[in-house]
Formats: C-alpha cells, sequence, structure tokens
C-alpha cells in the first residue's frame, strides 16, 4: 500500500516592494537634478544670446538688412565706376556725372584729382574704364556705411593697341543723401 504524501508547499519567491518613502525620495532627487541642469541650460543659453548681441556684429545692419546692404552695393558700384572712368574727349560730361553721386569731403578730393586730369588726359587721347569686380559692404549704421571695393581700370591711349591694365583696393565710405547712397569718402587700402 502505499501512503499519500502530503502536499508539499512549493517555494515562492516573495516579491518585495520598496518602501514609499524610498519611491518618494528618488523621484524628489531626480525632479531636483533636472530643474538644476535646466537652469544651467538657461544660464549657459542666456549667456550665449548676451554675447551675440552685444557684440558688434549686432549693431551692424549690413548682416540683417539684405535689402538696403544689396541698395548700398549697387548704388556704390555705379558709383565707383562713374569716379573713377572718363574719356579725354568728354571731360565735361565725366565730371558732371561723378558729382552726382559724391558728397562732403570728397567732393574737394574728387575736383583735385580731375583738375590732373583734365591736364594728362587730352594731350595723351585717355580713355579709362573702371569696374568693379568685387565688393563687399563692411558696415551698415544707419545712414553711414563702409564698402571694401576691388577696382579694375583699363587705360586705353591713342595710337596705343595695348590697353594699360590696373587694379586697386578701396575702402569707401558712403553716406546716403536724400535716399542716394554717394562717396563720402575713398582711401586705398
Amino acid at each position: 500500500m502505499t501512503i499519500p504524501v502530503p502536499p508539499q508547499p512549493t517555494p515562492t519567491e516573495e516579491v518585495t516592494k520598496p518602501p514609499r518613502r524610498l519611491i518618494g525620495a528618488a523621484t524628489l532627487v531626480v525632479l531636483v537634478a533636472v530643474v538644476v541642469i535646466a537652469l544651467g541650460l538657461a544660464a549657459w543659453f542666456r549667456g550665449e544670446a548676451n554675447q551675440l548681441t552685444g557684440s558688434a556684429a549686432a549693431g551692424n545692419d549690413a548682416l540683417v538688412d539684405a535689402d538696403t546692404t544689396a541698395q548700398v552695393s549697387r548704388q556704390v558700384r555705379d558709383a565707383v565706376q562713374r569716379v573713377f572712368s572718363y574719356d579725354f574727349a568728354r571731360l565735361d560730361d565725366n565730371e558732371r556725372a561723378a558729382a552726382e553721386v559724391i558728397t562732403g569731403p570728397f567732393i574737394q578730393s574728387f575736383h583735385q584729382q580731375f583738375a590732373r586730369v583734365r591736364e594728362l588726359a587730352p594731350p595723351q587721347q585717355a580713355v579709362v574704364v573702371a569696374t568693379v569686380p568685387a565688393l563687399a559692404v563692411k558696415v551698415l549704421d544707419g545712414d553711414r556705411a563702409i564698402v571694401l571695393v576691388f577696382l579694375d581700370q583699363q587705360a586705353h591711349q591713342g595710337g596705343r593697341a595695348t590697353p594699360l591694365l590696373a587694379s586697386g583696393r578701396l575702402a569707401v565710405t558712403a553716406q546716403r543723401v536724400n535716399g542716394s547712397w554717394k562717396i563720402a569718402d575713398a582711401e586705398p587700402f
């Protein structure tokens, strides 16, 4: 005869739950860490923003006002080409055209330079054509701009088959006068 064996209890794993206090403390630590990280990032971003707005670039409209920068570029390019081009047979017309695009202290300087052109151009039968292959508006501040200009000139002289070529760089200070940008100063650099 077999004797029935009483059922043996099977071992069960006891699932222990952490005390509520421990969960609350862990949550609090995580929340504090998130707040500290968020405040740190906010301070860092604020510092970066202050650095950008406090820089000289922030006050330079040439970096943010594309329409005015394009207008300055077009008008200064045209003005430089007018001022630095001439034809010995049309010096009066050339001087009048240049006078329309200059202002301020550059007026006197231009007329002094052009007096020399009046002396030298007719005997040489000189025709000078100026072109601006590149320029950049460096600073735009209200009605004043500083423009870096690369200037090429071809000088044709009577009796010479080959033109003389010259290149230069100018720092042009432009001034807005009655809505038009005019050359107020031009210095080689």
